[in-house]
């Protein structure tokens, strides 16, 4: 008697603005679902409406408006955000509120990731405002561009850029997923790694680890925060 020959399904795999074919053999993998998970984006309407109800805070014109100067921060190209939709809508309410082009900024939250290409500039945030507002570039290795605002009670380094300083308002922009060892990704994450230093983000990243044990430490994993050292 012969073995019947493994079934086997074909995928295929977002890679870019491309997709790549991936056979999948049934015994070494399993499809958890048939359906999508990929909701609509959302409209404009509804983009305003979060705009003017947003969840435990003000609405965003009594946080901001006459002389504020707004940061607004942004992934870089590594990650899957609709900034290009969002910071329009932010940028024009934010201007209806009162503050001046000229006192608005995007800055990229790259980490230790290389510096975003003008290319991809303009696919994460338009060319209507790449055009009219003005875009900074975080380095994790240059200390001139960052500020020391001292230590964590456990005394990890907390080093971020100076720019955060530099503005009475900061809106960080971006997406809520399950991460591997923060429990998830968005708002915390978008300052540290994404604008802090190369050592802050090296100190933040050695706390997933247990050094005794080994592996990572009790707690550090997807979709937990409570009792995640990397999260605190």
């Amino acid at each position: 008697m012969t073995d019947e020959p493994a079934m086997t399904r074909q995928f295929d795999l977002a890679y870019g603005r491309s997709s790549i074919k991936f056979v999948a053999d049934d015994e070494r993998f399993s499809q958890i679902s048939d359906e999508s998970m990929a909701a609509p984006p959302l409209s404009d309407v509804q983009i305003g409406e979060a705009f003017d109800s947003p969840i435990a805070s003000s609405p965003l014109d009594e946080i901001a408006g006459g002389d504020d100067s707004v940061l607004m921060v942004v992934s870089d190209a590594t990650r899957a955000t609709g900034s290009a939709h969002v910071v329009n809508l932010l940028v024009r309410r934010l201007v209806q509120a009162g503050v001046s082009p000229a006192n608005l900024a995007v800055i990229f939250a790259t980490g230790i990731h290389r510096r975003v290409t003008e290319e991809e500039k303009l696919a994460l945030l338009t060319p209507f405002i790449v055009q009219r507002i003005r875009t900074l570039d975080h380095d994790a290795y240059d200390s001139s561009r960052l500020v020391s605002l001292g230590a964590t009670a456990s005394g990890l380094p907390v080093e971020v850029s100076s720019a955060l300083r530099e503005f009475s308002r900061v809106i960080v922009i971006g997406g809520i997923n399950f991460h591997y060892f923060a429990g998830f990704t968005g708002g915390r994450k978008s300052i540290c790694p994404g604008l802090a230093s190369a050592r802050t983000i090296q100190a933040t990243h050695m706390l997933a680890l247990d050094f005794e044990r080994g592996g990572r430490k009790a707690g550090v994993a997807p979709g937990l925060l409570d009792g995640n050292a990397v999260h605190e």
